[in-house]
């Protein structure tokens, strides 16, 4: 048992018979009175220096109040504005509450919508844009001038967007980078934790806990009876309104919430140990467009999202730890190429798509060379394209994937819908896509997955032919590709299922089906 869970079990021992701290089962802010203001300044007297060595560097959240006033998108981003100017771009779906199993389904898949329908369904339906920026939606946006110039100026991972009606909640929960999140529209309610109470917060065991994660406390209703050292843990606070921006730096635990219709976007960036003042004395008081700057990874608002990706710097410097670690710190050693390469795939063994994806740098593309050792030339000596990939390879989640819904629907799952859309021995399209909706599924892999079915653009399919056609569903439950081992179980079970399906309709006469009531 880890010391800090078994800590947490004497004192509740220790306790046993005595009355519960006044906080229990109060929501996370009425929870203990250990509580204080975040620190707010005037942006206007801050220079990029001065940010960064005062908040930056101390890890020290801070309120910026008005400093996005300056943004075009303050003023011109309505409803209307973002359906007639981006209707078409496709943004990212969650629940309004974090962590909620539900995932909406909007018109361009599971988890995915255009902003036209979006803005038709965000009011009454159980959604919130949680997404990368656009690209094409940069032009609305400005670098603000406290992070303008020097260091900051180049250092942005991504640009994120968050849109709902309000009644949206978070989790208690960490993000890996730095952020300089803006209010455009609405109020926030920020409620901020220091990771330096780590053990206390009763972290959730997830792979790449040490960099994001979340608190198993329910901030909802505080529970001292499970969590008895929450209750010692001071906290801050902070009410953001339009124009209002925060900084929050990385593995700073938070919680949100929002009670209005409101907009954001939040500047991710890394940083470097020292500030770099190249082109201050040019810039200093001046912002600039968003879409003049560079932007690591950039969303163009259709395909592939990338949210969550490292910087390369990050992956550089997790590099030069491992090689750190494996030289006990000598900056001049260096060790075996083949000895490197077994900790990097040791590390991502967890989680099989980034084994693979490693497997293919590393042995495939040797991009780290043909040598025979590692150090720290080496590692200082690859291009930024290569610690790139390097990143993109690292940060795999099947979320930011257009086509989601392959990951969280299971070939048993289809099977059963296609069942209820069976008459007379065939399958009926339009019933189908109805059917396919309800596990739930997007219309368009539903009409995508039954015209893979057919050889021409008819509305139904025979059983005969859907089994010479087995194969167009093994893209359905890939789910466990993100390393998460239940998850795989599940997953190995739910296919069996669906095997079990598939012979019990080919012993009814090769999977033709006679009528719905047979099924």
């Amino acid at each position: 048992m880890p010391m800090k869970y078994l800590v947490s079990l004497l004192v509740l021992l220790q306790s046993a018979g005595a009355s519960l701290p006044a906080g229990h089962g109060k929501e996370l802010g009425q929870h203990n009175d250990l509580k204080s203001p975040a620190e707010e300044v005037d942006y206007t007297s801050l220079t990029p220096l001065a940010f960064y060595e005062r908040f930056i560097k101390t890890r020290t959240p801070v309120i910026l109040r008005g400093l996005a006033k300056t943004f075009p998108a303050i003023d011109l981003w309505s409803d209307e504005y973002i359906k007639k100017n981006y209707g078409d771009l496709v943004v990212r779906l969650e629940a309004k509450t974090e962590k909620e199993t539900y995932t909406p389904v909007g018109d361009a898949g599971l988890g995915r919508s255009t902003f036209e329908e979006f803005f038709d369904r965000y009011k009454t339906d159980n959604m919130y844009c949680v997404s990368e920026v656009p690209e094409p939606m940069y032009k609305d946006l400005k670098m603000p001038a406290i992070m303008n110039c020097g260091t900051l100026r180049d250092s942005l991972v991504e640009m994120n967007l968050w849109i709902n009606s309000g009644g949206a909640k978070s989790i208690i929960h960490k993000d890996a980078h730095n952020q300089l999140n803006c209010l455009l529209a609405g109020s926030k309610d920020w409620i901020f934790i220091n990771n330096t109470y780590n053990d206390w917060i009763y972290q959730a065991e997830e792979i790449d806990g040490d960099q994001g994660g979340f608190s198993l406390v329910n901030p909802d209703k505080v529970n001292y009876k499970t969590f008895p050292l929450f209750e010692k843990i001071p906290w801050t606070y902070s009410t953001v309104h339009a124009g209002d921006c925060l900084y929050l730096p990385p593995r700073y635990y938070h919680r949100v919430k929002s009670t209005d219709r409101n907009f954001a976007v939040s500047f991710l960036f890394g940083t470097k140990s020292e500030f770099e003042m190249s082109g201050c004395e040019e810039s200093i008081g001046t912002d600039s467009p968003l879409e003049d700057m560079f932007v690591q990874w950039r969303y163009p608002g259709k395909g592939m999202m990338s949210m969550g990706n490292s910087g390369p710097d990050d992956l550089k410097n997790h590099f030069i730890e491992m090689l750190m670690h494996l030289t006990d710190n000598d900056e001049k050693g260096h060790v075996d190429m083949e000895v490197y390469k077994d900790l990097i795939m040791e590390e991502a063994q967890d989680v099989p798509y980034m084994a693979e994806q490693f497997q293919k740098l590393l042995i495939e593309d040797k991009i780290l060379g043909d040598g025979e050792m590692v150090d720290m030339e080496l590692l200082l000596g690859l291009p930024e394209e290569t610690w790139s990939k390097i990143a993109a390879a690292h940060a795999y989640d099947p979320s930011n994937d257009p086509d989601f819904e392959y990951y969280r629907i299971y070939k048993w799952e289809v099977v059963e819908a296609m069942k209820s859309a069976t008459y007379y021995g065939a399958l009926d399209k339009d019933a189908f896509v109805a059917e396919y909706k309800k596990i739930p599924g997007s219309g368009r892999i539903g009409r995508e997955l039954f015209d893979k079915l057919t050889s021409d653009d008819g509305k139904t399919v025979s059983w005969y032919d859907i089994k010479q056609k087995d194969d167009v569903f093994d893209v359905f439950g890939k789910e466990h590709d993100r390393g998460d081992m239940e998850m795989a179980m599940r997953n190995d079970e739910v296919q069996q299922q669906a095997e079990q399906d598939i012979r019990e309709l080919e012993s009814r006469g090769i999977g033709i089906v006679e009528s719905k009531s047979e099924l």
